[in-house]
């Protein structure tokens, strides 16, 4: 299973691919993207306590609502989380606005918090 280093690899990663395509043209894309970059923001934190593969989503869901160090952050999560199900599943695709919120609010803030927690 990956480790804190991997998981926290892949976000940049994910970040850094969010900045090669028009946002405007593939928001669905931008969406899903920012999604997953904080996805592996969380598995890194949750590798650092020693839960190396929490199991699918619906466990790390329910992590990410329930343990105290993950708790600030769970209305961002969860705000990318529906939006990336949105785009993936039912063809959503979002204003510029919207994805710069995504991007520059709510990834950020778990970004930040995660960076935070892991030394």
């Amino acid at each position: 299973m990956p480790n804190t280093a991997t998981h926290l690899g892949q976000a940049h990663h994910n970040e850094q691919f969010f900045l090669c395509f028009d946002r405007r043209v593939y928001s669905d894309w931008a969406a899903t993207t920012i999604f997953y970059a904080a996805l592996h923001y969380i598995d890194a934190f949750l590798a650092h306590v020693g839960i190396s593969d929490p199991g699918g989503h619906d466990v790390r869901d329910d992590l990410v609502a329930t343990r105290p160090e993950l708790v600030p952050v769970s209305r961002d999560y969860f705000r990318l989380k529906s939006r990336s199900r949105n785009a993936r599943y039912y063809a959503r695709r979002f204003p510029l606005q919207e994805i710069d919120t995504c991007r520059n609010t709510y990834l950020e803030n778990i970004r930040n918090h995660i960076q935070g927690l892991i030394p």
